[in-house]
C-alpha cells in the first residue's frame, strides 16, 4: 500500500514548492474549494460580528492555510476555525 504524503500548505511559498505538474489539476481544485469555503466564512463572520470586524482585512479576521493529502483524490472532509483570541477549535464537517 503507497503511503499518502501531506502537506501543511500556510503560505504561497508552500504552495509553489508542492505544486507540480502531476499533481496541478488536483491541487488547484482543492484550494479553490478550500478558499470558497474562507469566503463563506468570512462572510458569516462579518455579518454575526459587523463591528468587531468593521474596518479588518479578511486576513485579519481569520488566517487560512490547509493541510493536502497528495491521494489523487477531491474530497475536503472537514475544516477547522480557530478562534485566536480564545484558541477554541470548531470543526466543520464538509459534505461531499
Amino acid at each position: 500500500m503507497k503511503k499518502i504524503k501531506k502537506y501543511n500548505i500556510d503560505s504561497f511559498e508552500r504552495l509553489c514548492n508542492v505544486i507540480n505538474s502531476g499533481n496541478f489539476d488536483v491541487l488547484t481544485l482543492d484550494l479553490l474549494q478550500g478558499l470558497a469555503i474562507y469566503v463563506d466564512n468570512i462572510k458569516t463572520i462579518r455579518e454575526k460580528y459587523p463591528e468587531e470586524t468593521k474596518n479588518k482585512s479578511n486576513w485579519d479576521i481569520c488566517e487560512y492555510s490547509f493541510t493536502w493529502f497528495d491521494d489523487g483524490k477531491n474530497d475536503i472532509k472537514s475544516i477547522n476555525v480557530i478562534n485566536k483570541q480564545t484558541g477554541e477549535i470548531i470543526t466543520k464537517k464538509i459534505n461531499n
